[in-house]
């Protein structure tokens, strides 16, 4: 018999299966409420914010400034 790995889902491909609610710009903070209410998801505000850097980094998802120093994603 033969053993089947299931490889755990990243937080960035967690990020990712909210894509339409981040077709409008949105803050770390959004994000994490609506993976909590959609998805399930408690993670913490440092993981995410990572995440959003390694997707950024990838080209994955676009950011922009917002005031003094709030960044906002989408994609």
């Amino acid at each position: 018999m033969t053993k089947i790995s299931k490889q755990k889902e990243s937080i960035a491909e967690k990020i990712l299966k909210i894509s339409n609610f981040l077709a409008s710009p949105r803050t770390a903070e959004e994000i994490k409420k609506e993976l909590k209410d959609k998805l399930g998801h408690s993670l913490k505000l440092t993981d995410i914010r990572v995440n959003l850097l390694y997707l950024l980094r990838r080209g994955k998802i676009k950011r922009k400034k917002d005031g003094a120093e709030e960044y906002k994603y989408h994609i």
